[in-house]
């Protein structure tokens, strides 16, 4: 093999490679809401509605961070309209067990990796939303834009 050859070669697998590794939010992601929302954030039906839903996180705009730390920290439930078709009578519990700092990068995994958004809660967000949780009224009120 030429040194082309192999410089050509070894650019590949560096960048399969990178490609092919989870970021440490995925990592946090698969172990602790694959489970119910599926390894790809597509939802599972019956159970969990998608989270990859980029319309639902770009519409969202400023508010995006605010209502993904409210559901993780304080859960969700009811009827919800997604592309997928409506999702009834799931419950999600609140996830405030899991450490602030994973709940960071879950989080940020979510809305940058999965959706291609910007943003994401910090940790004084998410701690706030531990402390005293969004009701599931005031998180419906978010995701419908306000109304």
């Amino acid at each position: 093999m030429n040194k082309f050859s192999a410089m050509i070669f070894a650019s590949a697998i560096s960048l399969f490679a990178s490609q092919t590794q989870a970021s440490p939010g995925g990592d946090k992601f698969v172990a602790n809401c694959s489970g119910c929302h599926g390894e790809d954030a597509a939802g599972i039906p019956g159970m969990a509605p998608p989270l990859k839903d980029a319309p639902l996180w770009q519409g969202l705009g400023d508010k995006r961070s605010e209502y993904i730390a409210g559901v993780v920290t304080g859960g969700m439930g009811g009827t919800l309209h997604t592309p997928a078709g409506d999702t009834e009578g799931m419950v999600m519990p609140p996830q405030d067990f899991i450490d602030t700092a994973d709940l960071v990068d879950i989080t940020a995994y979510v809305l940058q990796e999965v959706n291609h958004v910007p943003g994401g809660p910090d940790a004084a967000m998410i701690d706030k939303y531990k402390k005293s949780p969004l009701s599931h009224e005031e998180l419906l009120k978010i995701r419908n834009g306000g109304k």
